[in-house]
């Protein structure tokens, strides 16, 4: 097995995660993460697996193995055009990949940080990115760099409904999704109650 200080980093650097938020998603002390990266400590086993899943890792004899994670990049195509042109986005992928993370918060760098390719809808894309600052700012980590290509929405848009429910929609408009023009229920993605782990 590879020394777990070279594949931490490897890992770390290819998720673009800094060592403070590598540390904050594995739940041990920043430095901990530098000590192992350097080769000045020899891990305890639990520590090495922490990190490990904090990456996307699961660890066994052999060495690391990757966790099925859905990245949030592979829901670039979960949404279709209607005959009148509109873009109707597949709330249900959608609420699979939160509820993905309710379960596994430790996944949560790993999941967004590689950025999708362009969706071909404004929507989509914004869509996207307002999901990867909610879930950053929810776990505490930076905010992914590809976010910031993605250009909010020019003019707003509003999930269907009744006056009365656009109404409420807005209220329950998480900001990371208001800043980009997008205004639907947090519900519609995140369920009212948190998960636990199976």
């Amino acid at each position: 097995m590879e020394a777990p200080g070279q594949w931490i980093r490897t890992a770390r650097e290819q998720l673009g995660l800094s060592t403070r938020e590598l540390a904050a998603l594995a739940g041990v002390a920043y430095p901990t993460i530098s000590r192992i990266e350097n080769g000045h400590t020899h891990p305890r086993w639990d520590t090495v697996a922490a990190v490990a899943r904090a990456l996307g890792f699961s660890l066994d004899l052999n060495g690391p193995n990757p966790v099925q994670v859905v990245p949030l990049a592979d829901l670039v195509d979960a949404w279709t055009a209607t005959a009148d042109g509109s873009v109707e986005p597949d709330w249900t992928r959608f609420r699979a990949f939160a509820d993905q993370l309710r379960r596994h918060p430790e996944l949560a760098g790993v999941a967004i940080a590689p950025g999708p390719a362009p969706s071909g809808s404004l929507l989509v894309d914004n869509l996207l990115a307002a999901i990867a600052e909610r879930v950053a700012d929810e776990v505490g980590l930076r905010r992914p760099r590809w976010t910031r290509a993605v250009e909010p929405l020019l003019e707003p848009w509003e999930a269907p409904g009744t006056p009365r429910m656009r109404a409420a929609n807005a209220a329950k408009t998480a900001p990371q999704f208001e800043a980009r023009g997008l205004s639907l229920a947090e519900s519609t993605i995140w369920r009212d109650r948190p998960l636990t782990p199976a």
